[in-house]
């Protein structure tokens, strides 16, 4: 095989792997935003939670909120 057929044989190569390698990080970033959104939503679910706890806390009374004493 004379040198420029081999040297674009090992180029086209070279190419088809970036190629691959490119596309499966795409795909990996993508799998990752996704995941990023499940969390976000998860995370407001959670706050909301927290929120309406505290507020059925705070409602009752008898129930002293630990968190805001002060600090000795």
């Amino acid at each position: 095989m004379p040198e420029s057929a081999r040297a674009r044989a090992d180029k086209q190569q070279d190419l088809t792997r970036v190629r691959a390698e490119r596309d499966d990080l795409r795909s990996q970033a993508q799998l990752l935003a996704r995941i990023v959104q499940v969390l976000k939503i998860e995370n407001h679910q959670l706050k909301e939670a927290d929120t309406n706890l505290r507020g059925q806390l705070a409602a009752q009374g008898a129930v002293r909120d630990l968190t805001q004493r002060p600090r000795t």
